[in-house]
């Protein structure tokens, strides 16, 4: 069926009509020119950010659509990720593919297969360990973050267990209105990732 002519689409209106069909085929005209114009800016150049040294470490996580974000946030600020296992679900789950989408394979993620191993890893690297927690004193915005830091995020149903509270070189909390238990972790997540970059930069 071939395309009706201006003229065609006109005949038999009144005159209202004619002109609010008159204007549609005038902006038709218009659009491509406008498009044409647009569309060298898809190609500027888009500077990638530097990798950062600054890491995030993910105590037995339960949730993989909780993993799966902190990884595409990850590839996205450039700073890596550790997973101290044992986690509570596969790394192929199709939850921590959806949330990660295709920017997994951009993270530098490390795998532990415990808290000794990663720990061990850890002070070999002489990094600091920074925990996030609910009983921690210090508000994440008041530590002075080191580029090496690792910050340290527990599992999504328990926190992390005292002997690694313990070992933690600093704590700092996210400030919340009483009687709210937490905040979801790739949010806590983003928050002190976010204020650690701001100190030490990109």
């Amino acid at each position: 069926m071939g395309r009706a002519k201006p003229a065609d689409l006109i005949k038999n209106h009144s005159s209202a009509r004619i002109r609010s069909i008159q204007s549609a085929l005038a902006e038709e005209l218009t659009y491509p020119r406008r498009y044409i114009a647009l569309e060298p800016t898809r190609y500027f150049p888009i500077r990638p950010l530097p990798m950062t040294n600054l890491r995030i470490a993910l105590y037995q996580p339960d949730i993989p659509g909780n993993t799966g974000t902190i990884l595409r946030l990850a590839a996205c600020l450039g700073f890596g990720v550790d997973i101290i296992e044992p986690a509570g679900f596969d790394i192929s789950d199709r939850n921590l593919k959806r949330a990660g989408m295709d920017y997994l394979g951009s993270v530098s993620l490390t795998r532990h297969v415990n808290w000794q191993v990663f720990d061990e890893w850890r002070r070999t690297e002489n990094r600091r360990l920074v925990l996030a927690s609910t009983k921690a004193a210090l508000p994440y915005v008041e530590l002075v973050y080191q580029p090496g830091d690792i910050l340290l995020f527990g599992r999504e149903s328990a926190g992390v267990p005292d002997n690694v509270h313990d070992t933690a070189d600093a704590r700092v909390l996210i400030p919340m209105r009483e009687g709210q238990r937490s905040i979801n972790v790739a949010m806590s997540a983003a928050m002190i990732v976010g204020e650690a970059l701001r100190q030490t930069g990109f």
